[in-house]
C-alpha cells in the first residue's frame, strides 16, 4: 500500500508526512485548557496520536528512505555525532539571549509530572520515540533530500544526486527551518545551516538523520534532567 495519489507524484512521499506533522500541531492550540494550566490535560493522548498517524504516513511513503542510503562511514558519522551534539548546546545556550515575536511559536510546555507514574512512563516514551526517530526522519527527507532538491530543479529534483547543495538551496532551507522553528529562530537558521553544510559534506542524507535524532535525544535528555518543559 502506497500512499493515495502518489503516482505521478514524486514529492508527494515527503510533503506528506511534514505537512501531516504540522497541520496536527496547529490543532493543539484548540484543545481544551484547564483554567490553572498552560496546557491540555488532553495533549498526551492527542500528541500519541500525532505521532502514530505521521509514523503511518511516513510508512506508507517509505520508497522514500532509499533516500537514506548508503549508510555513511565512520567519519561521517562521528561528524554527525559531534554536529548534533552542538546543536544541542546551541539551542539551549542561546535561549534567551536573542529577541523572539510577541510568543509566536511558544509551546504549551507540558509538565509530565501532572500524569499518574504510569501515565509519565507511557507519554516520555512516545515523546522521545517521536523527538528521536520520528521528526528526525520526515524532516530530514523533506529539507535535505526534497527541498534542497527542488530548489535546485523544480521540475526534475530527483535526478539532482544527494549531496549536492547550492549555496541559494543551502541559505533557503535554512531560513524555512527557521520559520519552522519561530520561537528557536535563531538557533533553527544556525542548525539549518550546518545541516545543509553536513549534507554537502557527507553526501548522506543519513549522516543529517544521525545529526538531528542525536541533537534531539540530548535536547530530551536536558529537558527530563532539568525540567525545561518549554524546550517540548
Amino acid at each position: 500500500m502506497k500512499l493515495p495519489f502518489a503516482e505521478g507524484r514524486p514529492w508527494l512521499p515527503y510533503v506528506a508526512p511534514m505537512a501531516t506533522f504540522l497541520l496536527l500541531t496547529s490543532v493543539e492550540d484548540y484543545l481544551p485548557k484547564a483554567s490553572n494550566a498552560p496546557h491540555s490535560a488532553y495533549y498526551p493522548a492527542y500528541y500519541a496520536i500525532k505521532i502514530a498517524v505521521v509514523s503511518v504516513v511516513c510508512w506508507l511513503g517509505r520508497w522514500s528512505w532509499r533516500d537514506l542510503q548508503p549508510w555513511p562511514g565512520a567519519v561521517s558519522t562521528a561528524l554527525a555525532v559531534g554536529l548534533g551534539s552542538l546543536v544541542t548546546v546551541a539551542w539551549v545556550g542561546l535561549d534567551g539571549l536573542y529577541p523572539t515575536f510577541g510568543g509566536v511559536g511558544t509551546r504549551a510546555a507540558f509538565d509530565p509530572n501532572v500524569l499518574t507514574p504510569a501515565g509519565k512512563v507511557g507519554f516520555l516514551a512516545v515523546r522521545m520515540f517521536g523527538l528521536v526517530l520520528v521528526v528526525p526522519l520526515f524532516e530530514e527527507l523533506f529539507w535535505r533530500s526534497f527541498v534542497v532538491r527542488w530548489i535546485i530543479d523544480p521540475d526534475h529534483f530527483q535526478d539532482v544526486p544527494i549531496g549536492r547543495v547550492t549555496p541559494m538551496a543551502g541559505a533557503i532551507t535554512a531560513a524555512l527551518f527557521a520559520v519552522e522553528h519561530p520561537a528557536e529562530w535563531l538557533p533553527a537558521l544556525m542548525t539549518g545551516a550546518a545541516w545543509a553544510w553536513l549534507l554537502h559534506r557527507t553526501k548522506s542524507v543519513s549522516a543529517c538523520f544521525i545529526s538531528h535524532a542525536v541533537a534531539n535525544l540530548g535536547l530530551g535528555i536536558y529537558v527530563l534532567s532539568k525540567g525545561a518543559w518549554k524546550f517540548w
